[in-house]
C-alpha cells in the first residue's frame, strides 16, 4: 500500500470520527453524519480503502478514543446503536463499488443504496440482539425497524444520493484523484 493511501485512509477515518460528533439525539439511534462521510468515504477511496477507513475508525474506536456517536471503548458493544458501525464496513465496500471507472450515476446509486440497506439490517439486527440478550428489553423485529430504520430511510436515501452527486464532482474536478 502507497503511503498517499494510508494517509488518505487515516484523514477519511477521522472524517467519519467527526460526523459521529454531529449529532441529533432521536430516540436509542442518534441522527449522525457518520453515514454521509461513511459513503462519501467510499465513493471517494473505493471499496478496498473505503472499508479500510471504516475499520480504521472502528478499532481507534474500540481502543478508547470517544469518536463514535456519544462515546468510545469497549463498552461500545453494548450500546443498541452500535449494529450501525460494525455495518459501515460491508457498506462502504458496497459503496465504493459504485464508484469504478466509468459506471454511469444511476449505478454509482444502486450501491450507494445497498450500502445503505447493509447498514440498517446490521443496525436492526444488532439492536434487537443487545435489547433482548443483552438489557433484557424485548423488542421485536418490526419494532426495532419502526425504531432504528423508519426514522431515517428517506433522509439516508436523501443525504446517500446528494453524496454520490458530491463525490462524483469532486473526482470530475480532479480534486481528491487517488488511484485505487
Amino acid at each position: 500500500m502507497k503511503t498517499k493511501h494510508l494517509i488518505f485512509v487515516a484523514l477519511f477515518a477521522a472524517l467519519i470520527a467527526i460526523g459521529a460528533q454531529i449529532r441529533v439525539p432521536i430516540g436509542p439511534v442518534p441522527f449522525t453524519l457518520q453515514m454521509p462521510m461513511v459513503l462519501l468515504t467510499a465513493l471517494i477511496l473505493g471499496s478496498r480503502l473505503g472499508a479500510l477507513s471504516t475499520i480504521v475508525y472502528l478499532l481507534v474506536g474500540l481502543i478508547g478514543v470517544p469518536v463514535f456517536a456519544g462515546s468510545g471503548g469497549i463498552g461500545a458493544f453494548i450500546s443498541p446503536s452500535f449494529g450501525f458501525v460494525l455495518g459501515f464496513i460491508p457498506a462502504a465496500y458496497i459503496a465504493g463499488i459504485g464508484v469504478r471507472e466509468g459506471q454511469p450515476l444511476y449505478q454509482s446509486l444502486i450501491y450507494t443504496y445497498l450500502a445503505i440497506l447493509v447498514t440498517f439490517i446490521f443496525g436492526a439486527l444488532y439492536f434487537v440482539f443487545v435489547m433482548n440478550v443483552l438489557i433484557g428489553t424485548p423488542v421485536g423485529v418490526i419494532e426495532a425497524l419502526m425504531i432504528t430504520v423508519v426514522p431515517f430511510a428517506i433522509k439516508d436515501l436523501i443525504v446517500g444520493t446528494l453524496t454520490v452527486m458530491f463525490a462524483r464532482i469532486l473526482k470530475s474536478r480532479g480534486i481528491l484523484r487517488i488511484a485505487h
